[in-house]
């Protein structure tokens, strides 16, 4: 049969607890003789939570901290070496300021870091290192880092070493036929003046060839002779240096090729500037 009422040993037990309760209660509150058990109890709690969290919810902040962090880091890190570039690329065009602008009152806006047009920054999009130090098309793709509504064919661009090329396409990017293009073909001369050649690309990463006849050109070529755009042709700018002779070759007595080793390099960089002369 079921009990449906607590038996009278069950109600002396339940009022003993009660009583003994209220009596250590009183104790408690009266004499403190508990009190290093409470705090016997909280120490262990304290000492407990701190344990846990130390190996579990700790090392989770603290990966999830360092990864902030080191993404931050990177961050910071490729926003300074852009800036650095286009430094670079600015002081470049400074450096030649009386070659590409003949209005002086743009270089003072350009001093000032106020780069307007005709100046464009771009970045590298585009470009295959094996394709470019085999092969006879020497191309890449750049995209403005500022929209332009202007037309940029023939647009010469540079980077921080030098010029690289021109723009010959404007789709998507901006297709830049580079120097050593063997499709590419650079009117330059001498120091002196006193010699002129059209330069082809060669193919090769670094290179311009340039042939002339020697019994028409009676000139005298020198190792470490700098070469310069002869601002023949309308895409270059007069007086840019492009290289240095670094070897003759006597093809045979009605030709004689040179070979200029360029001074500026497309992989130095992947930002460049772009500029209507």
């Amino acid at each position: 049969m079921t009990r449906i009422s607590p038996s009278t040993g069950q109600k002396i037990i339940y009022l003993f607890l009660i009583f003994l309760g209220g009596f250590i209660l009183y104790v408690d509150i009266n004499t403190n003789n508990f009190q290093k058990i409470k705090n016997g109890f909280n120490s262990f709690q304290i000492s407990t939570h701190f344990f846990i969290k130390s190996f579990s919810i700790d090392p989770i902040m603290d990966f999830r901290n360092h990864f902030q962090f080191k993404n931050k880091l990177i961050k910071e890190n490729k926003e300074l070496h852009t800036a650095l570039e286009k430094s670079y690329v600015e002081k470049y065009l400074i450096s030649q300021d009386s070659k590409f602008f003949k209005d002086k009152k743009f270089l003072e806006e350009l001093d000032q870091n106020n780069l307007n047009k005709p100046f464009h920054m771009a970045q590298l999009k585009n470009l295959d290192p094996g394709i470019f130090n085999c092969c006879d098309k020497h191309r890449i793709h750049i995209q403005l880092l500022t929209e332009s509504n202007e037309s940029l064919i023939e647009g010469v661009v540079f980077n921080s070493s030098g010029v690289i090329g021109h723009i010959i396409h404007e789709m998507n990017y901006k297709e830049v036929m580079l120097l050593t293009d063997v499709s590419h073909s650079l009117p330059i001369k001498n120091v002196s003046e006193d010699f002129y050649c059209n330069a082809r690309g060669s193919g090769m990463s670094d290179y311009l060839i340039c042939n002339y006849n020697p019994l028409i050109s009676n000139k005298e070529m020198e190792i470490g002779q700098n070469f310069l755009t002869s601002g023949f042709g309308g895409i270059y700018p007069k007086d840019i240096k492009i290289g240095i002779l670094e070897d003759i070759k006597v093809i045979d007595s009605n030709n004689t090729e040179l070979k200029i080793k360029l001074s500026s390099n497309p992989l130095d960089s992947i930002l460049f500037g772009v500029i209507n002369f």
